[in-house]
């Protein structure tokens, strides 16, 4: 059995309903049993490319009065089964993966970033009042286990995913800003003991990439946007890109500048983000899966850019670290924080290029709409809104770059 090929269990996936049953049981303490009236939606399609999200609806029966089971949970499973339905629906000599092997070694990439998810969730559950979920129960993959790893969460009721498309709110930003503060301040409150922790996510993630795939990731971008000014824009972005073809600063500079780093979300895309569906208020910082210890202005860095119009990102964007920094001293109860204002003021600058190109090529250039369910008018609509960011994120890293 493998993550690359579909089962018959959940979702395709070989994890089963009773494996499913007997886990989250066993986590809420119950003798209650899932009813023949349990249900299961796919959340994820189309969404995430690492796993597949069901959100089961539980059905109880014979649970006791007193017992306060949830009525819904996020079961978030491995499988490389939504990366392959996208892979193959490409053209021959223009699939990202081809082989067995190399899908095999997609699965062994996939069981390592959700180890490190499950072991994230475990490091922060003894916190509360964290931007994050909580976690019923995780299930790691052991050695030479192939599939079985899964994780049950709670459901965020009433909430909703952000969205690249659209434009959000300085508050909205600050409300992150705070949030991020927090959890690194936990995350400064004990050592982390998990080897799954301890890892550099982003050296291993970039030992997997060549210069010249690093600079077709960009492609897509002149063909979202021909016109003169952006081929220009684009020659220029060219000529730095070996600059930061496979760069670990990321991940490295804490070591260099000597000070003690923080948990990094290290995806933090609006697709990861949940808010109020009533508010806008922030709900929860979603997937843990590229938790890596560096400095938290990165997390910073990459939500504003998916989230915020470029002239309010660079208006606010000060205010935002600054934010960030109060919420981490505030929740660090009395000690010392691990840098100063001014010094992650100077971080922010250093690390903005690297956060920025992971978003201008890695995303914007893969996400223009193709959903077949969306209108011409509401397509040309989303792409203007994509193309004003990355095109804004694209001027800030000649700008940086030149500074730095």
């Amino acid at each position: 059995m493998s993550l690359h090929e579909p089962s018959c269990g959940i979702l395709e996936t070989a994890v089963t309903w009773a494996d499913f049953e007997d886990k989250l049981r066993n986590a809420l303490g119950t003798e209650a049993k899932l009813g023949s009236n349990k249900s299961v939606v796919d959340i994820g399609d189309g969404i995430g490319f690492a796993s597949r999200c069901a959100l089961v609806t539980c059905d109880w029966m014979g649970a006791a009065i007193e017992e306060n089971l949830p009525e819904r949970v996020v079961l978030k499973i491995p499988s490389a089964l939504p990366f392959r339905k996208l892979n193959d629906s490409l053209p021959p000599g223009h699939r990202m993966i081809e082989g067995e092997e190399k899908w095999q070694a997609m699965g062994d990439k996939l069981r390592g970033v959700h180890n490190i998810e499950v072991a994230t969730y475990e490091f922060f559950e003894e916190f509360e009042g964290l931007a994050m979920p909580k976690k019923y129960y995780g299930k790691q993959f052991g050695d030479g286990e192939k599939t079985g790893g899964q994780m049950c969460l709670e459901y965020m009721e009433n909430s909703r995913m952000m969205n690249i498309h659209e434009e959000y709110s300085v508050e909205q930003m600050r409300q992150i800003a705070r949030a991020l503060g927090k959890i690194q301040a936990c995350s400064l409150k004990k050592e982390p003991k998990a080897p799954e922790l301890l890892k550099d996510f982003v050296d291993e993630f970039s030992k997997n990439s060549t210069l010249e795939g690093y600079r077709g990731m960009f492609k897509g971008i002149l063909t979202a946007d021909p016109s003169e000014k952006t081929i220009e824009l684009m020659a220029k972005i060219d000529a730095v890109l070996p600059d930061y073809y496979n760069s670990t600063l990321v991940s490295t500079i804490h070591k260099q500048m000597e000070f003690r780093p923080v948990f990094v979300n290290g995806d933090l895309r609006t697709e990861n983000v949940l808010t109020n569906k009533n508010t806008g208020d922030l709900a929860a910082l979603i997937d843990w899966q590229c938790t890596h210890l560096g400095v938290g202005v990165e997390d910073l860095h990459r939500i504003a850019l998916f989230a915020l119009a470029t002239e309010d990102r660079r208006a606010s964007m000060p205010m935002l670290v600054e934010e960030m920094y109060k919420s981490l001293v505030e929740n660090l109860d009395g000690a010392e924080p691990p840098y100063s204002l001014e010094k992650l003021l100077l971080l922010s600058d250093l690390l903005f290029p690297h956060c920025a190109l992971y978003y201008a090529g890695g995303v914007i250039a893969f996400n223009l709409e193709k959903d077949p369910r969306i209108d011409d008018e509401e397509k040309s609509k989303r792409k203007e809104v994509k193309m004003e960011k990355v095109i804004g994120c694209l001027e800030d890293i000649l700008s940086v770059h030149e500074k730095n």
